[in-house]
Protein backbone atom coordinates (compact mmCIF):
# COMPACT_ATOMS: atom_id res chain seq x y z
CA UNK A 1 0.00 0.00 0.00
CA UNK A 2 1.19 3.55 -1.00
CA UNK A 3 2.06 5.60 1.67
CA UNK A 4 -0.15 8.62 2.37
CA UNK A 5 2.23 11.99 2.00
CA UNK A 6 -0.98 14.20 2.88
CA UNK A 7 -4.10 14.04 4.21
CA UNK A 8 -6.61 16.83 4.29
CA UNK A 9 -9.34 16.99 6.44
CA UNK A 10 -12.29 18.71 7.10
CA UNK A 11 -10.67 22.15 5.99
CA UNK A 12 -11.93 25.20 6.79
CA UNK A 13 -9.72 28.97 6.42
CA UNK A 14 -10.85 32.42 6.33
CA UNK A 15 -9.09 35.73 5.42
CA UNK A 16 -11.45 37.45 7.52
CA UNK A 17 -15.23 36.63 9.21
CA UNK A 18 -16.79 37.70 5.63
CA UNK A 19 -13.88 36.04 3.75
CA UNK A 20 -13.99 32.01 3.46
CA UNK A 21 -11.22 31.03 1.09
CA UNK A 22 -11.58 27.33 1.80
CA UNK A 23 -14.58 25.24 2.99
CA UNK A 24 -14.65 22.17 4.10
CA UNK A 25 -11.68 20.47 2.01
CA UNK A 26 -10.84 16.70 2.20
CA UNK A 27 -8.16 14.26 0.12
CA UNK A 28 -5.50 12.60 0.50
CA UNK A 29 -2.05 12.71 -1.78
CA UNK A 30 0.25 9.45 -1.95
CA UNK A 31 3.94 8.84 -2.66
CA UNK A 32 4.79 9.76 -5.59
CA UNK A 33 1.55 10.78 -6.92
CA UNK A 34 1.19 13.67 -9.78
CA UNK A 35 -1.50 15.79 -8.20
CA UNK A 36 -3.26 19.07 -9.87
CA UNK A 37 -5.45 21.59 -8.11
CA UNK A 38 -7.40 22.91 -10.76
CA UNK A 39 -9.80 26.03 -11.03
CA UNK A 40 -9.95 30.15 -11.71
CA UNK A 41 -8.56 32.79 -10.05
CA UNK A 42 -10.46 32.88 -6.30
CA UNK A 43 -10.90 29.21 -6.28
CA UNK A 44 -8.41 28.75 -3.35
CA UNK A 45 -5.79 27.30 -5.36
CA UNK A 46 -3.06 29.19 -3.52
CA UNK A 47 -4.60 29.27 -0.06
CA UNK A 48 -4.70 25.55 -0.53
CA UNK A 49 -1.23 25.16 -1.32
CA UNK A 50 -0.10 27.54 1.09
CA UNK A 51 -1.85 25.01 4.04
CA UNK A 52 -0.13 22.00 2.37
CA UNK A 53 3.19 23.51 2.81
CA UNK A 54 2.17 24.77 6.62
CA UNK A 55 2.57 28.54 5.69
CA UNK A 56 -1.04 28.51 6.73
CA UNK A 57 -2.77 27.42 9.52
CA UNK A 58 -6.08 25.86 8.86
CA UNK A 59 -9.26 27.72 11.20
CA UNK A 60 -10.80 24.03 11.38
CA UNK A 61 -9.87 20.72 9.96
CA UNK A 62 -6.10 19.24 9.92
CA UNK A 63 -3.77 19.01 7.30
CA UNK A 64 -0.77 16.46 8.00
CA UNK A 65 1.68 16.13 5.64
CA UNK A 66 4.49 13.48 6.23
CA UNK A 67 1.72 11.69 9.28
CA UNK A 68 2.54 15.31 11.37
CA UNK A 69 0.08 18.08 11.61
CA UNK A 70 0.77 21.49 10.55
CA UNK A 71 -0.14 22.63 13.70
CA UNK A 72 2.85 20.44 15.65
CA UNK A 73 5.77 21.68 16.92
CA UNK A 74 6.84 18.56 15.25
CA UNK A 75 6.18 20.01 12.00
CA UNK A 76 8.89 22.37 12.21
CA UNK A 77 11.87 19.42 11.62
CA UNK A 78 10.01 18.25 8.50
CA UNK A 79 9.89 21.62 6.37
CA UNK A 80 13.24 21.24 4.89
CA UNK A 81 11.04 17.84 3.38
CA UNK A 82 8.85 20.21 1.32
CA UNK A 83 9.47 22.78 -1.39
CA UNK A 84 7.00 25.17 -2.21
CA UNK A 85 7.17 27.31 -5.30
CA UNK A 86 4.92 30.69 -4.94
CA UNK A 87 3.42 31.57 -8.06
CA UNK A 88 4.79 35.32 -7.96
CA UNK A 89 8.54 34.77 -7.98
CA UNK A 90 9.31 37.99 -6.42
CA UNK A 91 7.37 36.82 -3.60
CA UNK A 92 10.92 34.04 -2.88
CA UNK A 93 13.64 35.93 -3.99
CA UNK A 94 14.81 38.65 -1.79
CA UNK A 95 18.35 37.96 -0.97
CA UNK A 96 21.50 40.21 -3.00
CA UNK A 97 22.31 37.67 -5.66
CA UNK A 98 20.97 34.32 -6.81
CA UNK A 99 23.31 32.47 -5.00
CA UNK A 100 22.51 33.96 -2.25
CA UNK A 101 18.82 32.81 -2.11
CA UNK A 102 19.24 29.22 -3.72
CA UNK A 103 21.24 28.62 -0.50
CA UNK A 104 19.52 30.48 1.72
CA UNK A 105 17.54 27.75 3.40
CA UNK A 106 20.82 25.46 3.38
CA UNK A 107 22.65 28.08 5.52
CA UNK A 108 19.39 28.21 8.07
CA UNK A 109 19.58 24.51 8.42
CA UNK A 110 23.18 25.15 10.14
CA UNK A 111 24.86 24.01 6.55
CA UNK A 112 28.19 24.94 6.20
CA UNK A 113 28.81 28.05 3.46
CA UNK A 114 31.02 25.85 0.92
CA UNK A 115 28.28 22.84 1.32
CA UNK A 116 25.32 25.28 0.57
CA UNK A 117 26.73 27.20 -2.33
CA UNK A 118 28.03 23.71 -3.31
CA UNK A 119 24.96 22.26 -3.39
CA UNK A 120 22.79 25.09 -4.61
CA UNK A 121 25.29 25.70 -7.98
CA UNK A 122 24.40 21.84 -8.29
CA UNK A 123 21.39 22.67 -8.49
CA UNK A 124 21.29 25.80 -10.66
CA UNK A 125 22.85 23.68 -13.12
CA UNK A 126 20.19 20.99 -13.32
CA UNK A 127 17.53 24.26 -14.14
CA UNK A 128 20.33 25.27 -16.68
CA UNK A 129 21.14 28.75 -14.93
CA UNK A 130 24.18 28.18 -12.71
CA UNK A 131 25.68 31.45 -15.22
CA UNK A 132 22.64 33.79 -13.35
CA UNK A 133 24.65 32.82 -9.78
CA UNK A 134 26.07 36.60 -9.50
CA UNK A 135 23.63 38.60 -10.29
CA UNK A 136 20.67 40.06 -8.54
CA UNK A 137 17.34 38.21 -8.70
CA UNK A 138 16.00 41.64 -9.32
CA UNK A 139 17.36 42.27 -12.81
CA UNK A 140 16.28 38.75 -14.32
CA UNK A 141 13.59 37.80 -16.74
CA UNK A 142 10.59 36.41 -15.93
CA UNK A 143 11.29 33.33 -16.88
CA UNK A 144 14.62 33.17 -15.09
CA UNK A 145 13.06 34.32 -12.02
CA UNK A 146 10.85 31.39 -12.14
CA UNK A 147 13.49 28.80 -12.36
CA UNK A 148 15.74 30.48 -9.54
CA UNK A 149 12.47 30.25 -7.37
CA UNK A 150 12.39 26.71 -7.90
CA UNK A 151 15.71 26.18 -7.44
CA UNK A 152 15.20 27.60 -4.12
CA UNK A 153 12.70 24.71 -3.59
CA UNK A 154 14.45 22.25 -4.76
CA UNK A 155 18.20 22.39 -3.01
CA UNK A 156 17.42 20.64 -0.28
CA UNK A 157 16.06 17.64 -2.42
CA UNK A 158 12.40 17.70 -1.14
CA UNK A 159 9.99 14.94 -1.01
CA UNK A 160 6.90 16.80 -1.86
CA UNK A 161 6.86 19.98 -4.16
CA UNK A 162 3.86 22.30 -4.55
CA UNK A 163 3.75 24.20 -7.14
CA UNK A 164 1.48 27.37 -7.47
CA UNK A 165 0.45 28.08 -11.13
CA UNK A 166 4.09 27.51 -12.46
CA UNK A 167 3.36 27.76 -16.28
CA UNK A 168 1.70 31.30 -15.65
CA UNK A 169 3.63 33.39 -18.48
CA UNK A 170 6.31 31.13 -19.46
CA UNK A 171 7.32 31.12 -22.94
CA UNK A 172 6.96 27.16 -24.79
CA UNK A 173 10.43 26.52 -24.47
CA UNK A 174 10.38 27.20 -20.46
CA UNK A 175 7.14 25.12 -20.48
CA UNK A 176 8.38 22.55 -22.11
CA UNK A 177 11.55 22.87 -20.45
CA UNK A 178 9.31 22.49 -16.60
CA UNK A 179 7.00 19.41 -17.87
CA UNK A 180 10.17 17.57 -18.35
CA UNK A 181 11.40 18.73 -14.87
CA UNK A 182 8.90 17.91 -13.06
CA UNK A 183 8.45 14.27 -14.90
CA UNK A 184 11.74 13.18 -14.24
CA UNK A 185 11.81 14.27 -10.39
CA UNK A 186 8.59 12.44 -10.19
CA UNK A 187 10.49 9.36 -11.62
CA UNK A 188 13.21 10.03 -9.06
CA UNK A 189 10.37 9.55 -6.54
CA UNK A 190 9.19 13.07 -5.81
CA UNK A 191 5.23 13.69 -5.10
CA UNK A 192 4.19 16.36 -6.69
CA UNK A 193 1.15 19.14 -6.13
CA UNK A 194 0.15 21.58 -8.82
CA UNK A 195 -1.78 24.39 -8.35
CA UNK A 196 -3.45 26.00 -11.62
CA UNK A 197 -5.91 27.14 -13.86
CA UNK A 198 -4.13 26.29 -17.05
CA UNK A 199 -5.98 23.24 -18.37
CA UNK A 200 -3.90 22.85 -21.37
CA UNK A 201 -0.62 21.86 -19.16
CA UNK A 202 -2.83 19.72 -17.04
CA UNK A 203 -1.95 16.10 -19.00
CA UNK A 204 1.65 16.82 -19.02
CA UNK A 205 2.18 17.29 -15.78
CA UNK A 206 -0.54 15.70 -13.36
CA UNK A 207 -2.03 12.54 -13.15
CA UNK A 208 -5.01 12.70 -10.97
CA UNK A 209 -7.07 16.35 -10.30
CA UNK A 210 -9.02 18.01 -8.13
CA UNK A 211 -11.21 20.71 -9.44
CA UNK A 212 -12.16 23.85 -7.06
CA UNK A 213 -14.86 26.40 -7.12
CA UNK A 214 -15.35 29.27 -4.56
CA UNK A 215 -13.10 27.58 -2.03
CA UNK A 216 -14.65 23.77 -2.27
CA UNK A 217 -13.61 20.77 -3.95
CA UNK A 218 -16.38 20.21 -6.33
CA UNK A 219 -15.12 17.05 -7.82
CA UNK A 220 -11.87 14.97 -8.43
CA UNK A 221 -10.30 11.91 -10.52
CA UNK A 222 -7.73 11.13 -13.61
CA UNK A 223 -6.82 14.26 -15.37
CA UNK A 224 -8.29 13.19 -18.67
CA UNK A 225 -11.66 12.42 -17.04
CA UNK A 226 -12.16 16.03 -15.07
CA UNK A 227 -10.51 18.28 -18.14
CA UNK A 228 -12.53 16.66 -20.93
CA UNK A 229 -16.06 17.00 -18.92
CA UNK A 230 -17.32 19.64 -20.05
CA UNK A 231 -20.58 20.37 -17.98
CA UNK A 232 -17.81 20.10 -14.83
CA UNK A 233 -15.52 22.70 -16.35
CA UNK A 234 -17.97 25.10 -17.07
CA UNK A 235 -19.32 24.67 -13.27
CA UNK A 236 -15.88 26.17 -12.27
CA UNK A 237 -15.88 28.91 -15.14
CA UNK A 238 -13.02 26.82 -16.99
CA UNK A 239 -13.13 25.03 -20.19
CA UNK A 240 -11.29 21.94 -21.54
CA UNK A 241 -8.31 22.14 -23.80
CA UNK A 242 -8.47 23.47 -27.19
CA UNK A 243 -7.64 19.73 -28.55
CA UNK A 244 -10.41 18.25 -26.27
CA UNK A 245 -12.93 21.16 -27.85
CA UNK A 246 -12.06 19.90 -31.51
CA UNK A 247 -12.56 16.40 -30.97
CA UNK A 248 -15.86 17.03 -29.35
CA UNK A 249 -16.90 18.58 -32.56
CA UNK A 250 -15.85 15.88 -34.78
CA UNK A 251 -17.20 13.51 -32.63
CA UNK A 252 -20.66 14.82 -32.39
CA UNK A 253 -20.35 14.62 -36.25
CA UNK A 254 -19.20 10.67 -36.49
CA UNK A 255 -16.26 11.13 -37.53
CA UNK A 256 -14.13 10.13 -34.05
CA UNK A 257 -15.20 8.20 -31.44
CA UNK A 258 -12.88 9.35 -28.84
CA UNK A 259 -12.11 12.78 -26.99
CA UNK A 260 -8.39 13.30 -26.78
CA UNK A 261 -6.56 15.41 -23.32
CA UNK A 262 -3.31 15.94 -25.42
CA UNK A 263 -2.12 16.44 -28.69
CA UNK A 264 -0.23 13.02 -28.39
CA UNK A 265 -3.57 11.35 -27.72
CA UNK A 266 -5.35 13.22 -30.50
CA UNK A 267 -2.50 11.82 -32.78
CA UNK A 268 -3.52 8.56 -32.29
CA UNK A 269 -7.01 8.50 -32.60
CA UNK A 270 -6.85 10.73 -35.34
CA UNK A 271 -4.87 7.62 -36.81
CA UNK A 272 -6.53 5.17 -35.93
CA UNK A 273 -10.10 6.60 -37.65
CA UNK A 274 -8.27 7.35 -40.96
CA UNK A 275 -6.82 3.91 -40.65
CA UNK A 276 -10.72 2.65 -39.65
CA UNK A 277 -12.01 5.16 -42.98
CA UNK A 278 -8.70 4.02 -45.14
CA UNK A 279 -9.71 0.10 -44.25
CA UNK A 280 -13.41 0.53 -45.04
CA UNK A 281 -12.87 2.33 -48.89
CA UNK A 282 -10.41 -0.83 -49.76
Amino acid sequence: MQETIVNVEGVNYRYSANLEAIRDVSFKVKKGERVGILGPNGAGKSTLAMLLAGLFVPASGDVQVFGVSTRSKEFERLRSKIGIVFQDPEDQLFNNTVLEDVSYSLRNLGVDKDSANRRSLETLEMLGVSHLKNRSPYRLSYGEKKRVSLATALVNSPDLLILDEPTANLDLKSRRGLVQLITLLNKQGMTIIVSTHDVEALPELVERVLIMENGKVISEGPVKSIITNEPLLSKASLEPPAISRLFMKLKARGLVDETPSSLDEAFLILEKALSKKNGSCT
